[in-house]
């Protein structure tokens, strides 16, 4: 298995679409299809870094705006919080699995939006980022990607050599290190390279990050 890039797109061919209304569609999926990989999270050796889903638009490839969730079994409902982010967000548990609810998602309709999974910080780091939180973060989302390719993923996939912070529309300047040198953002991320910082450096953003996720040499 080659897992060349942080993002795994169409993980869940399955996941079906409705209709809700006309302005809106829902996507169904069951609960076990998420807590097969979130089950992850509770292992230990990368405690400040996760799985999280996403909804994405197929034909840009930008995170779908999720308007509400729930998870819902015969009478039993239960709404899910939607993050800033819109996170595909779901409680880790063994019982819930057993009972495997559906999990239903509200989109925007007229769009097609796959699934996807990424490894992302658990902190939120606001604005700012040091070079000690970077060298922390590596390793862990490192492993944490090894654990999901398998055995034989060290085979074919580089290691993580940095991060990349994901920004709100509309954010353009640049990341400014405490050593002077600017990191430029380009298409609302920025590559933060561990390599390229010194000891004791700080990233300062220009606005308050997203997300945190792996970056992975090309």
């Amino acid at each position: 298995m080659k897992l060349a890039h942080w993002l795994l797109a169409g993980f869940f061919a399955a996941a079906s679409v409705c209709a809700q209304n006309v302005n809106a569609q829902n996507i169904q999926m069951r609960y076990s299809t998420l807590y097969g990989k979130l089950k992850q999270n509770v292992k230990q050796g990368h405690d400040d870094v996760r799985i999280a889903f996403y909804l994405l638009n197929q034909k840009d490839g930008e995170v779908c705006t999720v308007h509400k969730g729930w998870m819902q079994k015969e009478e039993h409902y239960e709404e899910l919080v939607i993050p800033a982010d819109y996170e595909l967000a779901v409680p880790i548990d063994s019982n819930l699995r057993q009972a495997n609810p559906d999990v239903t998602f509200v989109i925007d309709d007229g769009i097609t939006c796959d699934v996807s999974m990424q490894v992302i910080a658990n902190k939120q780091y606001g604005q700012s980022v040091s070079q000690s939180d970077v060298a922390s973060l590596v390793p862990q989302m490192d492993n944490l990607l090894s654990d999901l390719g398998g055995m034989f993923s060290s085979w074919f996939m580089p290691e993580v050599g940095g991060v990349v912070v994901h920004f709100a529309d509309g954010v353009t300047k640049p990341l400014q290190i405490s050593s002077g040198k600017k990191i430029n953002v380009e298409n609302r991320k920025a590559i933060i390279k561990l390599a390229e910082l010194s000891q004791g450096d700080v990233v300062t953003f220009p606005a308050e990050a997203l997300k945190v996720t792996p970056w992975i040499p090309h």
